[in-house]
């Protein structure tokens, strides 16, 4: 009984911990994301921030609706359970296919590198020098590839290819540390959307354990009684016995097997 107790409390334990791991590793990823400009999209770390409190709330009730209910199939909020398998074969779905899409974002690096180089055109096409001026500031580069890459200042007829090292003084081109960036959060989407996974299937385990451990507890609190008739040719020679006690019998407790392999083990 202890050592399911034990592990009732290490599967809590776990769950609480990949939940919290998971919603942060979702925000920061999240925030890197807006921040910086990066062209993973937008709602894989939405979601991954957005899952594991729903998760964990969605797995509370479900076990709060079971245990009210509990086995009477007339009762209202049985209707409800039905919704259970499907809910979580959707969570599963979901989470899927999130770790999936983050890690198409990190290999192979030529499509990374290629998905990078397309979101930086947009920004220059447009003249969009927001974007681009932010990467910048951020890592202290100018331009793509090189420093006279597309860099901002845009190249007009007062600033030429080397406008962003003269003003600024950058020495370093962009693609190195905005790379690592993109990785580096495609990373972090992906952990929480295993941590997420890992966190229902610990919280599952902790619901059956503590569901073992009680069952255990109180069928050894609630011992069955068996009834101990008396011979009739003892009864006849009995004397200061109790006459109702000769008619009905004496219940004692049942012997469980549980009893004398404990014993034993002692």
């Amino acid at each position: 009984m202890a050592l399911i107790c034990g592990l009732t409390t290490v599967a809590s334990v776990v769950a609480s911990a990949c939940a919290i791991v998971a919603l942060i590793l979702g925000a920061l990823s999240w925030s890197r994301t807006a921040s910086l400009f990066l062209p993973l999209p937008q709602w894989i770390p939405v979601i991954t921030t957005l899952f594991p409190p729903i998760t964990a709330l969605a797995l509370y009730l479900a076990n709060r609706l079971s245990s009210t209910a509990g086995t009477d199939n007339t009762h209202p909020l049985n209707r409800w359970r039905r919704l259970f398998p499907i809910a979580d074969h959707l969570h599963s779905v979901i989470s899927t296919i999130i770790a999936t899409v983050a890690l198409a974002y990190l290999y192979p690096e030529n499509v990374l590198n290629c998905r990078l180089e397309q979101e930086w055109q947009e920004y220059f096409r447009a003249k969009d020098a927001q974007p681009i001026r932010t990467i910048q500031d951020e890592f202290r580069c100018c331009g793509f590839r090189s420093i006279h890459d597309r860099a901002w200042p845009f190249k007009d007829r007062t600033h030429g290819d080397d406008a962003c090292e003269v003003q600024l003084g950058y020495g370093q081109s962009c693609l190195v540390p905005w790379t690592q960036q993109q990785q580096s959060a495609s990373w972090m989407a992906f952990a929480a959307a295993v941590l997420t996974l890992l966190m229902k299937v610990a919280f599952y385990q902790a619901m059956r354990n503590r569901a073992s451990w009680m069952s255990t507890r109180f069928g050894r609190q609630a011992p069955e009684y068996q009834r101990i008739t008396h011979h009739p040719e003892l009864q006849d020679g009995e004397t200061g016995g109790d006459a109702e006690e000769g008619r009905h019998g004496t219940f004692l407790p049942r012997a469980h097997p549980r009893y004398d392999n404990e014993w034993n083990e002692r």
